[in-house]
């Protein structure tokens, strides 16, 4: 199993969500942290050997990232290293352009 880590910025960018979830769409907390749990859990699984291609998305592409879509979505763009998988950044897909 490989090491997986978790860039600052997607730590911030899920729980930017989940106060969004919170505050602005009135989910309720348990509702919103039970999301951001699954997403958590779901790069954690990045462990297991995950060698989805190269991101379709070019900003990501240019940068060598490779790409999982969660619950279609959201976009973990992420680097393989020989040690183990770095999850670099996260997107909804409407947000993103080819």
């Amino acid at each position: 199993m490989r090491e997986v880590r978790v860039s600052r910025l997607v730590v911030d960018k899920i729980a930017d969500l989940e106060s969004y979830l919170i505050d602005d769409l009135k989910l309720s907390e348990e509702a919103a942290l039970r999301r951001s749990r699954r997403m958590r859990e779901y790069v954690q699984a990045f462990s297991c050997a995950v060698d989805y291609p190269l991101c379709r998305f070019k900003k990501w592409r240019i940068l060598g990232y490779r790409c999982a879509v969660f619950e279609k979505d959201w976009i973990f763009a992420y680097e393989i290293f020989e040690d183990g998988v770095i999850v670099r950044d996260m997107s909804h897909t409407s947000i993103l352009t080819e």
